[in-house]
């Protein structure tokens, strides 16, 4: 009698820690969900004591929170390679840019030229124009993409973009 009484006591006791215990390992599991979902990836549920069915789910939190930041890792090295390539290709462009309208330069100092050759420099220093100024729209446009550039909210008024738009399009229109 004494022994059994002792056995179910002992079974009472391992029940009342184990309700005891579940709802604190729950409430880790709970925790580490929120954290994730709050953007905190580097946070890990120690699993050591943790029953075996929790423990699973525990580790598999873990491994959500692993794969979130090797995909947010990625994304940042593919962002910096995108900037670095656009930048490269930028100053590449930038410099045969320069050569060209150097060129452009030289050319306006010889007299007399024919006509002909008037307008085409003429042509040649517009696009040069266009083109540094779309070389420079990229780079900024970079910088914007990857929120390397500080950002000012202003008023304005639309009827001054508008007749900007005109008088930029005026040729076309």
């Amino acid at each position: 009698g004494a022994f059994f009484l002792l056995l179910l006591f002992a079974l009472d006791g391992a029940l009342v820690l184990g309700a005891a215990v579940i709802p604190h390992q729950l409430q880790k599991i709970r925790d580490m969900g929120r954290a994730l979902a709050s953007g905190e990836l580097d946070t890990k549920i120690d699993t050591r004591r943790m029953f075996q069915d929790i423990r699973a789910h525990a580790e598999d939190l873990n491994a959500i929170g692993d794969g979130m930041t090797r995909a947010v890792e990625q994304r940042l090295r593919s962002e910096r390679l995108k900037t670095e390539l656009i930048t490269n290709v930028s100053h590449d462009i930038k410099t045969q840019l320069t050569s060209i309208v150097n060129y452009v330069e030289l050319l306006k100092t010889q007299t007399p030229l024919p006509p002909a050759a008037e307008e085409y420099l003429a042509v040649l220093d517009r696009q040069a124009g266009r083109l540094r100024k779309l070389t420079e729209d990229l780079v900024e446009a970079s910088k914007a993409s990857t929120g390397n550039i500080a950002v000012r909210l202003e008023p304005i008024v639309v009827n001054e973009i508008v007749h900007q738009a005109v008088g930029d399009y005026d040729e076309r229109l």
